[in-house]
């Protein structure tokens, strides 16, 4: 298994939480990934539901669970995404394979436990 805190630069894990999340939406039938398009607001990249007939987008993240135990994203790419905007988490722990999560980022509206809404930073942040 990899020991994803050796890693360098971060970039990298970067790189391959968002080919993680892409691979799982490419797999399903019933998605299709727009890998570029104009108005994407800062997200990775786009995703078309193909039963639904809906478009969203994907913003991807990575916790490297050796190294930290958050990640954060700007309040303004929460707000500017609203229903149609979708965190894609992908956790790295040494020795285990990538775990991924897909978040609404309608969460944010009632911080919990798990997903904090912090303030102590200019801009203000959310934090996992």
């Amino acid at each position: 298994m990899n020991q994803w805190s050796q890693f360098r630069p971060i970039s990298k894990l970067d790189q391959l939480a968002e080919t993680i999340m892409k691979t799982a939406f490419i797999m399903s039938e019933d998605h299709h990934v727009i890998q570029s398009y104009v108005e994407h607001k800062g997200a990775n990249f786009r995703v078309v539901n193909r039963v639904g007939e809906s478009e969203f987008d994907i913003l991807c993240r990575q916790i490297n669970i050796e190294k930290t135990n958050y990640t954060f994203i700007t309040k303004s790419d929460l707000e500017r995404g609203l229903r149609d905007l979708w965190i894609g988490l992908v956790l790295f722990i040494d020795g285990q394979k990538p775990t991924k999560y897909l978040i609404p980022s309608v969460v944010w509206n009632e911080p919990n436990q798990l997903l904090a809404n912090s303030v102590r930073l200019v801009p203000p942040i959310s934090v996992f």
